[in-house]
């Protein structure tokens, strides 16, 4: 994951802008600078955005499956090409390939459902502070430098206002301290967004991607002391249940839920300030001592 290949100044959804150049076929923008490993939340969520683009304007996204295959060149242009594997009765399915320089470094399987009624509840709770009530990361990471500043660039990097209720997993590892393999994070893009519900569910899927792996970190502050990870998505999925602006605060709930084989298991659910469960994640990826 790079954190310098993008302008703070722009926002999410100028970052996830794609020119289309077929009825199927979409390209994605390239970043100044040196070369670097693209964010993948940002591939992503230029993935929901082409899958949706060519999907009946009725049927809004209701799951993505991602598969992260070879890292992105932040200098490459990357073409999205988009199948439309079937459109049925309420249900549209999309297969989208991302790929640089003639390889597909990642894969997508996006489902689309046209609106309608049906049974209803949901478990999840929203059982934190709200953003406003939370200490800023100045506080959060008082008497430890590297984690603010570890943070705060990665988070000026993306574009992304964050507040942490709980510890952040990944900035213990680096302070040697064990905790929870749990952590509970509010989030919204510093900049407005479009209203459209597609713009807005392809900027939750580039959001959805943050921090969520360093959940699987947390009971291991101690062995992790001084180690330098190698930290890397392998796949990563979200179910989209209700509408959500993602330029308003949210709580994205994380839990690693298993980690071993040098790889970490992570679920995460995404709440409204109303406590409306409005998706779930799924994440597996990459652990590793350099």
């Amino acid at each position: 994951m790079s954190l310098e290949t993008v302008r703070p100044a722009e926002s999410v959804a100028d970052r996830l802008t794609l020119e289309r150049v077929g009825e199927f076929r979409f390209r994605g923008r390239t970043h100044d600078g040196p070369a670097r490993r693209s964010y993948g939340g940002e591939v992503a969520g230029q993935a929901v955005l082409a899958a949706g683009l060519t999907a009946p304007a009725d049927r809004p996204i209701h799951s993505a499956q991602t598969y992260f295959l070879l890292p992105g060149d932040t200098t490459v242009p990357t073409e999205f090409a988009v199948e439309a594997v079937r459109d049925g009765g309420s249900f549209s399915t999309r297969r989208v390939e991302a790929i640089q320089n003639d390889r597909v470094i990642f894969t997508m399987l996006a489902s689309f459902h046209r609106a309608e009624d049906g049974l209803a509840h949901q478990i999840a709770t929203l059982d934190t502070p709200g953003p406003e009530e939370v200490p800023d990361l100045a506080a959060v990471f008082a008497g430890h430098p590297a984690a603010l500043q570890w943070t705060t660039t990665f988070l000026d990097a993306l574009g992304v206002d964050a507040r942490f209720p709980d510890p952040l997993a990944r900035a213990q590892a680096m302070r040697g301290e064990a905790g929870q393999a749990r952590q509970r994070v509010w989030l919204r893009t510093r900049q407005a967004l479009p209203d459209g519900q597609l713009e807005q569910a392809a900027c939750l899927m580039y959001l959805s991607d943050l921090l969520l792996l360093s959940a699987t970190t947390g009971p291991h502050g101690e062995a992790l002391r001084d180690q330098d990870l190698q930290v890397a998505t392998v796949n990563h999925s979200i179910w989209f249940h209700a509408p959500l602006r993602v330029d308003d605060w949210f709580l994205h709930d994380q839990y690693g839920r298993w980690s071993g084989g040098g790889r970490g298991l992570a679920h995460g659910e995404i709440l409204d300030r109303s406590g409306r469960l409005c998706a779930t994640t799924m994440q597996e990826g990459l652990i590793r001592r350099r």
